[in-house]
């Protein structure tokens, strides 16, 4: 995900990566070699997109008092991580100790606990207002996702956080479904998948009773 990054904004991101405790505007132009205001223009678009945040004032180069800036929780979630081979292997154990069809009854227990945790959030909104409450749920996890209104709400991602794993065992999207049909309240179709050779994944909505 840092590919879609400028290479300034990208060393700014290295860079607080190695400081955990943050640097200041001062701290960081000096060490990219930038002039402070070209860092305080990244500064101020990396903040924007909430993935670093100003911490309490402290002293900056030369004695000025400046704000340290330290990666969130969503730009540590920028780097590279093991997931997809951490989840296959977990999903390998977890169908081999209790076969395919339970393993996907979990997978869909497991979405619809994390969807839970937004449905109280959402209330009694429409059809429309729920769907746009799971893309955004789904944008928190990694997906590009957003909705599209037809003659009922669907909610298209444009990539797959679990993409290998899904092509070689589509019970994973079990998940997706339950997550999306928790948080909704709603029948969801899949009418399209990533892993079948899709471009992209679509889950359409219908209302329970229809």
């Amino acid at each position: 995900m840092l590919d879609a990054f400028g290479q300034r904004q990208r060393d700014l991101l290295n860079l607080l990566l190695q400081q955990k405790d943050g640097l200041t505007i001062d701290q960081m132009a000096s060490s990219l070699g930038i002039t402070r205001s070209a860092v305080r223009e990244h500064v101020s678009a990396l903040e924007r997109d909430r993935l670093i945040a100003g911490g309490p004032l402290a002293l900056s180069t030369g004695g000025r008092p400046g704000r340290r800036y330290a990666l969130t929780d969503r730009g540590l979630a920028l780097f590279p991580k093991q997931y997809d081979l951490m989840a296959r292997l977990l999903l390998e154990s977890l169908t081999q100790r209790l076969g395919g069809a339970e393993a996907e009854r979990e997978l869909r227990s497991l979405g619809s606990q994390l969807g839970a945790q937004t449905r109280a959030k959402v209330g009694a909104g429409n059809l429309s207002e729920r769907a746009r409450a799971a893309a955004e749920v789904m944008r928190e996890l990694g997906y590009q996702s957003s909705v599209r209104e037809d003659a009922t709400p669907s909610i298209e991602a444009l990539n797959c956080v679990f993409h290998e794993l899904a092509r070689r065992n589509p019970s994973v999207c079990a998940l997706d479904l339950s997550l999306i049909e928790t948080i909704t309240d709603a029948r969801v179709e899949h009418r399209a998948c990533m892993a079948r050779g899709d471009n992209a994944c679509v889950f359409c909505l219908a209302p329970k009773d229809s």
